[in-house]
């Protein structure tokens, strides 16, 4: 009997020990992915003239509600179209009517007509379509028309200079051909950073970095957007996703290049937004469309 107790002590010894042994090492580890983890940046905002704002006037929610605008999109899209009511809620201001349709509403009032364009993960597919549209009936009843791409059409292996030729070229002949549009440019909506967890683990596994690199690589067709139409009527929703209310910037590094990231409370899962997210992105978009309006 006592021989037996003496092994289990012995056991329950080992087995502590043992517990310590893989708490230490685990401990370790973070310690040396904190260490060679390329920390978050304060990355430069080159926004010069674009829209990111946090507040719209009364007087321009009635300017829009006086506008006919078409608004080319997916998911993301819709969540600023949510926010859209609540924000003229909030100001006591009666809200322009909202249809899905891709032909336009039968009336000289202001509204909002919305579609989806294309497929997710398939930007040049949507663009083709938004211009399908524009020129198939929308672009001869509206006053001002945005087209937004989606975080999932930007991955770490998108072409982002080949994209952006077809996008410019696509713009410009738009606007040549409808010159009593104006064409509002949206940045591309952005993802959260990934958890310390998960970062570890694509360290340990060497997998991982999709999302850091996929940020990255939606940070560098925003900037191409950013610095051709900068003062052309552009729509910044990364910079509306990226800033924290406290006017903080949710940034990273991946390979030596800053990028932005959509604030985790804004969020409901990795690129969508929830109410509040929705209030702001929709404030920001109903201040750039205020602006392109003559009305």
């Amino acid at each position: 009997m006592t021989a037996r107790r003496r092994w289990g002590r012995a056991g329950l010894v080992a087995a502590v020990v043992t517990v310590l042994v893989v708490v230490a090492g685990v401990a370790g580890w973070l310690l040396l992915f904190n260490g060679n983890e390329e920390k978050p940046v304060v990355a430069v905002d080159k926004v010069s003239g674009g829209v990111a704002v946090a507040q719209v006037a009364a007087a321009d929610l009635a300017k829009v509600a006086r506008t006919r605008v078409f608004f080319g999109h997916q998911s993301v899209g819709m969540n600023v179209l949510d926010g859209v009511s609540a924000v003229y809620a909030a100001h006591g201001v009666q809200a322009p009517a909202v249809e899905l349709t891709r032909t336009a509403p039968g009336t000289g009032a202001g509204y909002i007509a919305h579609t989806t364009i294309g497929e997710n993960t398939k930007p040049l597919q949507k663009i083709q379509d938004f211009d399908a549209v524009i020129r198939g009936w929308m672009g001869r009843q509206v006053d001002v028309a945005v087209m937004k791409l989606c975080y999932v059409d930007i991955a770490p292996d998108t072409d982002v200079d080949a994209l952006f030729a077809t996008y410019r070229s696509t713009m410009a002949a738009l606007q040549r051909d409808f010159p009593n549009v104006t064409f509002v440019k949206p940045t591309v909506p952005l993802t959260t950073e990934p958890g310390t967890l998960s970062k570890l683990k694509g360290k340990l596994t060497g997998g991982g970095g999709f999302a850091t690199a996929a940020n990255a690589k939606r940070e560098r067709l925003n900037e191409l957007i950013r610095n051709k139409y900068s003062g052309d009527h552009l729509f910044d929703l990364a910079a509306v996703e990226s800033t924290a209310p406290d006017g903080s910037r949710v940034s990273g590094s991946y390979q030596g290049n800053s990028y932005f990231a959509l604030y985790g409370g804004y969020a409901t899962d990795e690129g969508h937004l929830n109410a509040g997210g929705s209030r702001r992105a929709a404030t920001a978009w109903l201040v750039a469309v205020a602006q392109a309006s003559s009305k």
